[in-house]
């Protein structure tokens, strides 16, 4: 199936392409190739109605990732297009990276770095102090994948209390795995210490913490979102950091991508601001390349895909 890898992947999963498909790389691919396409794969590659208009053949667009929101999905379905993606490739990478900002603004290890980078002349400044992760209050707000595993490996690591605020969680799920459902955000905000972000960007998620939100977490805590910008309202959450409303915050995912080096956020030193790193490790990488490449292979082979975000 004549395959088009739009942007690039690791050279690992590449080979793997190379030998199940025909491919031509992000390095070869010109606007002329569009009109053979039958695949394409794609991470950060925007898949617009003037981009599959271009691509008459096309069958499957497989996204190397888990958000969508590059990919004109209602387009994609009116033109018969299979839109899959790699759900379970990237989840334990974003895990442990939300629990490495957990404990980075816990400790102010970024802060304790800039600080011994700008000169320091005395050890342990009072200024730099932080707080334990063990037996504190964790709340999820949401409760798929990545965030089940961010409550299961905290509580494991640190023994804490998890608290869970997801309409759609059942209070069953939850108790296998020793959290506690809350019914409304309120409570998971008012009660934890570290308050965890991971749901998709919908117009039910759009500004879901803003003023009033930040305004009920505990000052000593730390707010952390690694899924989609827009769920957090930036200029609010700033002027919280710069009232030291909250201990700090750490985001992965910023309204406006790539972040501007100008963004307000960035000046406080109670913030850590990271590039949407949360999968970039080369073992997620690879997962994410290769079954991306397997959902191509098993629309070749007639098989239903494990993944489809959009039916044909």
């Amino acid at each position: 199936m004549k395959t088009l890898i739009l942007d690039p992947i690791d050279s690992e999963a590449l080979e793997y392409a190379i030998e199940r498909l025909d491919i031509v790389d992000w390095r070869n691919v010109e606007s002329k190739d569009y009109p053979i396409a039958e695949a394409v794969i794609v991470r950060t590659f925007k898949m617009t109605k003037e981009i599959m208009d271009q691509m008459p053949n096309l069958k499957i667009i497989a996204k190397h990732g888990v958000g969508v929101d590059n990919i004109d999905l209602d387009y994609a379905k009116s033109k018969g297009i299979i839109v899959t993606n790699t759900p379970q490739a990237n989840m334990n990478s974003v895990a442990e990276f939300v629990i490495a900002l957990a404990l980075n603004c816990a400790r102010k290890v970024t802060m304790a770095h800039n600080m011994v980078k700008e000169g320091i002349e005395k050890n342990s400044p009072f200024e730099l102090a932080g707080f334990e992760l063990q037996n504190k209050t964790v709340g999820l707000i949401g409760l798929g994948r990545i965030g089940t595993l961010v409550g299961t490996k905290l509580k494991a690591a640190f023994n804490t209390k998890v608290l869970v605020y997801d309409p759609y969680a059942s209070e069953s799920i939850c108790e296998k795995e020793g959290f506690i459902k809350c019914e409304h955000l309120d409570q998971v905000l008012k009660e934890s210490e570290i308050v965890s972000i991971s749901v998709p960007l919908t117009k039910d998620t759009e500004n879901l913490i803003s003023a009033r939100e930040l305004s009920l977490m505990k000052e000593n805590a730390v707010l952390i979102n690694t899924s989609r910008g827009k769920v957090i309202n930036e200029k609010d959450l700033y002027d919280a950091l710069q009232q030291n409303k909250l201990f700090g915050a750490a985001i992965d995912a910023f309204a406006e991508e790539p972040v501007s080096k100008e963004h307000p956020l960035l000046t406080c030193n109670n913030f850590i601001g990271t590039p949407h790193n949360g999968a970039n490790t080369r073992d997620a990488l690879i997962r994410m390349g290769t079954e991306a490449v397997d959902e191509i292979v098993r629309l070749m082979s007639n098989e239903e895909s494990l993944n489809r975000v959009v039916m044909s």
